[in-house]
């Protein structure tokens, strides 16, 4: 077996060894690029240039292993899985910049954190998607905030409305696609939580659920920034 390649690799198991690896890289991207702010603020374009590159290699590597390995069986290969439509948001933001892609990407990105947090069919890191799930979701939930000490962009209210808005057109349209071609996307056919919920009871409760954690987002993210900017203007007052 090639357990770089082969789709018949195992699956990791929940906070087992890969997936605390996972964790911990994320953890040290995350203080690399907070300690780094101010490298990041005067290099922003070039930074932006490399993520660039690691994101459109990750859709490479992505599709190649579904086209050489599962001859690209449209069950699970179609760019669908909101993490998919996440990276695609990222790619379009970092070649324009276009701040209302990236308070989309910033809302649906927030389903990468219970995703990453709670895996499941996630490969190991050896993996060829495993790799790919590990860029995928970095990118995904630190590019926000690379945007915002790089770009100054900050979410809104607003966005949060409009990004669910999004979110019904694609649970909506996975929903009744799913079915015709035996799909998984959005982890409808393989749920992992409630699974043994009817639809009725499951759908308006995805539905109200994503309502709830894109205001939540919005007023954890606006109590961080605001908690950073005052404590970065006590820093400047107790350094004069």
């Amino acid at each position: 077996m090639n357990i770089f390649w082969d789709e018949d690799v195992p699956f990791i198991s929940i906070f087992g060894g890969h997936h605390l690896f996972y964790i911990v890289m994320m953890a040290i991207l995350l203080y690399l690029l907070i300690s780094q702010f101010k490298i990041i603020k005067i290099h922003a374009d070039k930074i932006s240039y490399w993520i660039l590159g690691f994101s459109i290699s990750q859709q490479v590597l992505l599709y190649s292993w579904y086209i050489f390995e599962t001859g690209f069986d449209v069950s699970e290969a179609l760019p669908l899985h909101i993490s998919r439509i996440s990276s695609i948001l990222g790619i379009i933001y970092l070649i324009t910049k276009n701040q209302k892609v990236l308070d989309v990407l910033f809302y649906f990105g927030l389903f990468a954190y219970g995703t990453f947090f709670y895996p499941q069919r996630v490969y190991p890191v050896y993996h060829a998607i495993g790799v790919s799930f590990f860029i995928n979701h970095a990118i995904t939930i630190l590019l926000p905030i690379f945007a915002a000490i790089a770009y100054d962009w900050r979410p809104s209210l607003q966005a949060a409305f409009r990004s669910y808005r999004w979110f019904l057109i694609y649970f909506v349209f996975v929903y009744f696609l799913n079915p015709l071609i035996d799909g998984n996307y959005f982890y409808l056919k393989y749920r992992p939580f409630f699974g043994h919920l009817p639809d009725y009871i499951y759908v308006p409760g995805v539905m109200l659920f994503t309502l709830v954690i894109f205001i939540f987002g919005y007023y954890l993210s606006a109590g961080i920034d605001k908690f950073v900017e005052q404590k970065y203007l006590r820093s400047l007052h107790e350094n004069e």
